[in-house]
């Protein structure tokens, strides 16, 4: 069994595996039966919905291949942090004191949040990427048939289990926080009002079904609750404003700790998404499923497929949050399925490398400039390395082992555990798209005889290349790769939109690579690849002096003196 977190192989077939706190673990099974849409993603192949809980998530993905079962452990990751989430403020809301007695004004407005939810997930079922099929239609109408008269016979009987564990009426009572005591006087009351409120709606619902228009109205907050929460009196008082839109960026900000550059693309995505709606008067809170197809539609006119599958992946993700802890009523993404490719093979990448005419094009080039822009290509050719680990190289990051010169990709909490006297506050300072980058990579002698060895050591700062300007992230990669691809394209004229000035070096690296006898585990392990193959969970990987030895059969570009 070959094995990393989340993702477990067991006979060819890839399973997600993720433990459970277990503070929530008794939450768990209740989570799973009463989540709704805005948690699982009905469109993905595998969801967490229908699945067991005891001490942890074990689901399979139904693949065996990797790079799919990747993408759908992710997805699952998603539902698993969503669940999580929910959990933990179902274990909030039971430890404040239980209420016995709700007022007339609360009821009124707990009632509107559970109408506008039903009449929401409803239109959201029925206008979705993709028509209901026959069957699936029938059996709509056969349950909508079965509930209302179910709700008839409740409210005839003045029965309020109908709702009490329907899938709304519990998620607007928890978006509330309310700790109603079962089988109090607000118990009642309040779920009655909901049997009361659904059979209403009904009508609505039925005409829907019978190809009869019908919008579900804006959301609508009672303005004259006036009665207050005492302890003696347990009695809810009037809800909360209705979140504002900077108000849910800052609560998703300090509570899922993104990156500062994900917060700032995020919340840049969700701002584009809040102007798209102002334009037709709706709000973030008001926004439904067709609102979220038409902003879809309307920027695949303009932007790449993959784009604005990136558009819909980050707002859907900020509502799930939102969802979660009480701030939107709806996520109106949830059954938005992301843009089809336009064409075969659309999505994935059509970047090559380098021919050997344009590499020696740049790297001579190069020899005629100072700094990071006179080193950073040369080493991106004979590495592979990224520009982003490029930059933030360090003096002491360049070493040497039984006359063995190497790169040492590593970050400041590695370099701390082997050194505690390294101030606190130059940690964490490097950053790496993943554990897998954190590598050695031996240096080749071309670099030696070009003379990047003295030039290390005559840098005056620790940092080898000071003279790229930091970007607003703090990263020196950010700006340094826009320099060089200007330079590439304008200067050196190098246009094809199929070249990526900053990444045309590590796709010829890793073709010299397999056209080299450089076996595949060695490779990805210099350029910073992770797979399940090459993964171990002990051991610390290939010797530098074993890699030494492939990349000096890596031959220099044709041409290059």
């Amino acid at each position: 069994m070959r094995q990393m977190v989340g993702l477990v192989q067991r006979r060819g077939i890839f399973y997600f595996r993720r433990t459970i706190p277990e503070a929530l673990r008794a939450d768990m099974p209740a989570m799973l039966a009463t989540a709704g849409p805005g948690t699982f993603d009905e469109s993905a192949p595998v969801s967490l919905k229908g699945s067991r809980a005891g001490r942890e998530f074990w689901v399979s993905l139904d693949t065996r291949d990797e790079d799919e079962a990747r993408a759908r452990a992710r997805s699952l990751d998603g539902e698993a942090d969503a669940l999580m989430r929910l959990a933990k403020r179902r274990t909030q809301v039971r430890a404040q004191p239980k209420i016995s007695h709700l007022d007339d004004g609360t009821i009124q407005e707990l009632v509107a949040i559970f109408r506008h939810r039903k009449l929401a997930n409803d239109e959201a079922r029925r206008r979705g990427t993709s028509p209901l099929s026959t069957t699936e239609f029938q059996a709509l109408g056969d349950a909508i048939s079965a509930r209302e008269a179910e709700l008839r016979d409740a409210n005839a009987r003045g029965d309020c289990a109908a709702t009490h564990f329907d899938h709304d009426a519990m998620m607007t009572v928890l978006d509330a926080g309310l700790n109603i005591e079962i089988g109090s006087v607000a118990d009642r009351r309040l779920y009655l009002a909901f049997v009361e409120a659904e059979l209403d709606l009904m009508t609505i619902i039925m005409d829907r079904q019978n190809g009869t228009t019908r919008p579900t109205p804006k959301l609508k907050r009672t303005e004259d609750a006036t009665a207050t929460t005492t302890p003696s009196s347990h009695q809810a008082g009037p809800l909360k404003e209705i979140p504002t839109l900077e108000t849910i960026l800052g609560g998703w900000q300090s509570d899922c700790g993104p990156r500062e550059k994900t917060f700032y693309t995020f919340s840049s995505k969700l701002h584009r998404w809040a102007a798209f709606l102002a334009e037709r008067g709706v709000t973030i809170h008001s926004a439904t499923l067709s609102d979220a197809s038409d902003w879809k539609l309307a920027s695949l006119a303009t932007r790449s497929a993959k784009s604005v599958s990136n558009d819909i992946f980050a707002v859907k993700a900020i509502y799930s949050w939102a969802v979660a802890n009480g701030k939107c009523a709806v996520n109106p993404f949830a059954g938005l399925r992301h843009p089809r490719a336009l064409a075969k093979g659309q999505g994935q990448s059509t970047k090559r490398d380098f021919t050997d005419e344009e590499a020696v094009r740049v790297l001579h080039a190069a020899r005629l400039r100072v700094g990071y822009r006179r080193w950073v290509p040369w080493i991106s050719c004979f590495t592979g390395a990224r520009i982003s680990e490029i930059c933030q190289l360090e003096v002491s990051d360049i070493a040497n082992i039984n006359g063995i010169n190497y790169f040492r990709m590593m970050t400041d909490d590695e370099d701390k555990k082997k050194d505690p006297d390294i101030a606190g506050d130059e940690k964490a300072k490097k950053k790496f798209k993943n554990e897998f980058s954190k590598r050695l990579i031996p240096m080749h002698p071309k670099l030696i005889e070009e003379g990047f060895l003295e030039f290390v050591s005559s840098c005056p700062n620790k940092d080898i290349f000071a003279d790229a300007t930091p970007d607003r992230f703090g990263n020196r990669g950010g700006n340094a790769t826009k320099v060089i691809s200007r330079w590439v394209r304008q200067k050196l004229n190098i246009t094809d939109p199929n070249i990526s000035p900053s990444h045309s070096f590590r796709h010829r690296f890793a073709t010299l690579c397999d056209n080299n006898d450089v076996p595949n585990p060695m490779r990805d392990r210099m350029l910073g690849h992770g797979s399940l193959k090459t993964h171990k969970k002990y051991g610390e990987g290939y010797w530098v002096s074993t890699l030494d030895r492939e990349i000096k059969k890596l031959p220099l570009p044709e041409g290059l003196s």
